[in-house]
């Protein structure tokens, strides 16, 4: 098991306790324990906390089994957190609190470890913790804990952009250089691969595949939280003969609260590919894009972008995590969406909350209520 939480703790929530000590920190009541699933190699676990001997008076301590034994566990200890670090414009996008709650805390206390070191071993302490950090959150044992696997390299790749940002500048600008060569490739590629355009097509395929998109979410959304007639919620409910339907199609129970079956998350899967296929297809007929501000990409331009994200890629790589490679491509990626739905974002509450401007209401509410009995 990853996480050791506190006794009695809900498998459905994060198992701990947070007060809340303004809108965006927090204090984090109980402690538990974490070990990564993969050992993280020697130059990396070195740079981790060093395990602590088994306290018998301790309320909490790591499990005993000899297969979780073996592990390097952490000790997460209460303190303070403004949980996923997520600014306010993007919460529409990565909320603050979720899936990803716990492996945060993990994150929080390892950076705060790494903050206070020497500097000569702030990036490698940075680096194991932002390993930590990849490992919590696609952890195959952590159940309900587990975040899906793009939203996990998003989150890892904030916190590694930062790393490189605030501790290895030199190592940042080859970052910022590969990632800048990935978008002029790109650019000249949207400018040059896809012949004549087809707005009329481009728009019914884009049609096409949204629906398709809300089709998967709709028919995802039931099949998780319906539950047929003839299953139980758990065993303490009574079950009763499956319908004639049920018996048709399948159903089964997945757990004590849902049930599922064993196709429907590949029909799920099938419909999410076919819309992105749309959505593809609708993005290649409308090309090429007319050339940025009346000037077309150079070739020769563009072959020296795709070098840089090569080289640059090549040379992250070469750092104690070698996903650092992928870097570069997920920043050219995922920062232009969330740059622009963060714009359009504080555009939209600066207008909605004008009135607001004229408020006597400076700051949120602060809790000061202590709670010593809630900290493990």
């Amino acid at each position: 098991m990853p996480y050791a939480l506190p006794p009695g703790a809900d498998p459905d929530t994060t198992g701990v306790h947070l007060r809340l000590d303004s809108p965006r920190r927090f204090t984090l009541m109980t402690r538990f324990w974490y070990a990564p699933s993969e050992p993280l190699s020697p130059e990396l676990d070195a740079m981790l906390p060093a395990p602590l001997p088994p306290d018998p008076d301790a309320v909490l301590t790591p499990p005993a089994q000899a297969s979780d034994a073996q592990r390097h566990w952490l000790l997460i200890p209460p303190g303070g957190t403004d949980l996923g670090s997520i600014p306010g414009v993007l919460w529409g996008l990565v909320a603050s609190y979720g899936r990803h709650t716990l492996a945060v805390l993990v994150h929080d206390h390892l950076s705060a470890l790494a903050d206070k070191a020497p500097a000569t071993e702030r990036f490698l302490r940075r680096t194991a913790a932002d390993e930590v950090f990849y490992q919590a959150l696609r952890d195959p044992e952590a159940g309900a804990y587990r975040s899906p696997w793009f939203r996990s390299l998003v989150l890892w790749t904030g916190v590694s952009v930062e790393r490189y940002l605030s501790y290895n500048g030199g190592r940042f600008g080859v970052l910022a250089g590969a990632t800048v060569g990935a978008w002029v490739a790109g650019w000249w590629l949207a400018e040059n691969v896809g012949g004549r355009p087809f707005p009329f097509a481009a728009w019914i395929l884009l049609l096409m595949g949204l629906a398709l998109l809300a089709v998967a979410g709709v028919f995802a959304t039931r099949l998780t939280r319906l539950q047929p007639r003839g299953m139980g919620l758990s065993p303490a409910h009574p079950t009763v003969a499956p319908t004639k339907l049920q018996q048709a199609v399948g159903f089964v129970p997945v757990h004590s609260e849902t049930v599922a079956r064993a196709s429907d998350a590949w029909v799920v899967r099938t419909l999410a590919a076919g819309a992105a296929l749309l959505l593809v297809a609708a993005a290649w007929t409308s090309t090429p894009v007319p050339p940025l501000f009346g000037v077309g990409i150079p070739g020769f331009l563009a072959l020296l972008g795709a070098l840089a994200l090569l080289a640059g890629s090549v040379f992250l790589a070469l750092s104690p995590v070698r996903r650092d490679a992928v870097l570069p491509l997920m920043l050219a990626i995922a920062a232009p969406t969330i740059g622009l739905i963060a714009l359009v974002t504080i555009v939209v509450l600066y207008v909605l909350w004008i009135p607001d401007a004229f408020s006597g209401v400076t700051e949120g509410p602060i809790n000061t209520v202590d709670d010593p009995d809630r900290v493990g």
